[in-house]
């Protein structure tokens, strides 16, 4: 690409500013390269002119929509090249500042702020020293376990009738009210509840307290909501609950016959313990490894020097928030959900998740500074990895994500994973000495 102005300067908060401007010829080989590519994902024919593209495409791509796509396809491609030009490599997506829309036969010029790699190093390259005890599964470990696995097989059974305590197994039909709206979630017919405070409300488990077997009550209580500014901030409910009977847990005995209903392939209780012990046994080991990575992590950032722009801490902490809401969504959940259910707020939760989006950022530029001071290299396989990791199933094409301007992405994390398995290998561990 020919370009007719690539000019860097240093800009803000220690950005790059770069102009860029390129040849009404650049600018139609790229829109010709943008038409075939938007026929061939639609099933048209790549000869077509753009025009008649446009025109069977205008149902279901409106025409403001087609121009922001078809700016961020040039954009996208001649900032790719215009980096690889200036030997710039982002470490951020850069920030485009675009005034006009690409048009045939018009040269075409924006600017970009791009912020780089900062220049960090470690004050020693040695493997790191920690503290951690191994995981050791006890007959104990496996009786608890044994006692939750038989827990979640037990069945309730009618109890005698008696007021509702604390710690009861009780069965009743609830309807709960926000305003004119039913809470699903909060209602149900014939619903097992465990009076502990935990399964519904506390408020509303210490409204049933002392009803009895047939009593239909109405409870009215309030929940602060999640993002509360204000004590008045609240959710006001009202529940509608009948006791129909009082229940009892029953656990089943650990025999042969139920392992053999329960577990079909297993045949007896002791090769039913045998494998439970195995499989705790296996998970104790992958914590073990998870749990040395963190602490190696956290002994090597403290060896960081440089400084890091304020934007890589702000995109830290916005990728992190954006993972957590794709979470949630996928599970039907949304952020006042997770507050709900862990007890918080959103002040207190940005105030936990800066930090620890900050701790995750230092770390992770610990080890790409580890993996260049001790001169690691990549492989293919390395590449294909890190791409798998962050992309999923997409095949890997380095020259695609180079044109993509993902490529740093990739390489980035291909460097850490590297870093993290010679950390781990490599540190020297002792037991946690005991205080005092």
């Amino acid at each position: 690409m020919n370009f007719e102005r690539l000019e860097k300067a240093a800009g803000a908060a220690g950005a790059l500013e770069i102009e860029v401007s390129v040849s009404s010829d650049d600018v139609d080989e790229l829109l010709g390269e943008f038409y075939e590519v938007l026929a061939s994902c639609r099933n048209l024919d790549e000869r077509l002119p753009w025009s008649e593209i446009e025109d069977r495409l205008s149902d279901s791509l409106p025409a403001k929509h087609l121009r922001e796509l078809r700016r961020d396809f040039v954009i996208g491609r001649v900032t790719s090249d215009a980096l690889r030009a200036l030997d710039v490599t982002p470490a951020l997506t850069p920030k485009i500042h675009a005034l006009e829309y690409p048009e045939k036969g018009v040269p075409y010029s924006y600017s970009l702020a791009v912020v780089e790699r900062p220049d960090l190093s470690l004050s020693s390259y040695e493997p790191v020293s920690i503290e951690m005890d191994e995981t050791i599964v006890s007959d104990e470990d496996l009786e608890k376990r044994v006692a939750n696995l038989l827990d979640q097989h037990a069945r309730y059974i009618d109890d005698d009738p008696r007021p509702v305590r604390m710690g009861d197994h009780v069965k009743v039909d609830v309807m709960t009210k926000l305003g004119d709206e039913t809470v699903v979630r909060l209602s149900g017919k014939g619903m097992i509840l465990d009076v502990d405070g935990e399964s519904m409300p506390a408020p509303f488990v210490e409204g049933m307290i002392g009803m009895d077997v047939g009593e239909t009550r109405t409870i009215r209580y309030e929940v602060e909501r999640p993002r509360s500014i204000a004590p008045d901030d609240v959710d006001r409910f009202v529940a509608t609950v009948t006791v129909l009977s009082q229940q009892r847990k029953m656990a089943p005995d650990l025999t042969d016959e139920w392992v053999q209903g329960a577990f079909p392939r297993v045949s007896s209780v002791g090769e039913f313990l045998n494998g439970l012990r195995r499989d705790m046994e296996f998970d104790a080991l992958v914590l073990d490894k998870d749990t040395k990575a963190h602490l190696a992590n956290i002994e090597l950032e403290k060896r960081l020097q440089g400084d890091i722009n304020d934007d890589f801490y702000q995109a830290s902490y916005k990728a992190q928030m954006d993972k957590l809401e794709r979470d949630l969504a996928a599970r039907g959940k949304t952020l006042d959900d997770y507050f709900e259910e862990e007890k918080t707020n959103e002040q207190e939760f940005s105030m936990k998740m800066l930090i620890r989006s900050g701790e995750s950022l230092r770390q992770g530029f610990a080890l790409e500074a580890l993996f260049d001071g001790r001169g690691m290299e990549l492989v293919r396989g390395d590449l294909e990895t890190a791409h798998a990791k962050l992309f999923g199933s997409e095949s890997f094409d380095e020259e695609e994500l180079r044109k993509s301007g993902r490529f740093h992405l990739v390489e980035g994390a291909a460097k850490r994973i590297k870093a993290i398995s010679w950390l781990v290998e490599t540190a020297e561990v002792s037991a946690v000495q005991a205080k005092g």
